[in-house]
């Protein structure tokens, strides 16, 4: 008789725990995919902002983004960087609002999500590929390739404001996003 409790006491013991162990695992699961949640509101972010133009006229802005080589093809949207939070397109390419001038001096930044139906081809890039970039007037800009890499999003330099006019482009890659491919490419002299 006695040996019937003591099983009986062990039996509910490891139900116990089981269900303890349950629950634990049920809490991590909730927690990590609410902390996941918040890390992709910062997808494609930099650890900060670079220092952006003040307004600029709407006629100027990046409209159209087209890659011959990679076959991306896209319109651009106007984004911005609210409390910590770059804005991202997920139709098309996203132009940091008051970064470069297409055709001026400054550094355009242009970004998009990783899939193969936006920026994701850009990481076949190679040097002198050829990037257009059209602005809302219809004017068309051409961009060489000079160089292509992956950053930590806390080397912000890569978006710093230029003398020279150049486009940066950028996606996020590595391992559950947390790194930055860029491509750096500089305007053409237009053809006479």
């Amino acid at each position: 008789m006695q040996r019937c409790w003591f099983k009986t006491f062990i039996s509910r013991r490891k139900t116990g725990l089981i269900f303890l162990s349950f629950g634990f695992f049920f809490f991590f699961v909730a927690f990590s995919f609410k902390a996941y949640q918040k890390s992709r509101q910062n997808i494609l972010s930099f650890s900060q902002a670079p220092e952006l133009l003040t307004e600029v006229s709407e006629e100027l802005l990046p409209a159209q983004i087209l890659i011959p080589n990679t076959g991306v093809d896209l319109a651009v949207f106007p984004a911005r960087v609210e409390d910590d939070i770059w804005q991202i397109s997920r139709e098309g390419a996203s132009y940091l609002s008051g970064s470069g001038i297409p055709g001026r001096e400054g550094n355009v930044i242009i970004y998009g999500h990783n899939k193969n139906s936006l920026f994701g081809p850009i990481r076949w890039l190679e040097k002198e590929a050829e990037i257009k970039l059209s602005n809302k007037r219809g004017e068309e800009f051409i961009y060489k390739v000079v160089e292509t890499k992956t950053v930590s999003p806390d080397l912000i330099e890569v978006l710093s404001s230029t003398e020279d006019p150049v486009l940066t482009l950028y996606t996020c890659t590595g391992f559950l996003d947390s790194q930055r491919y860029v491509v750096k490419a500089k305007l053409q002299p237009e053809a006479e």
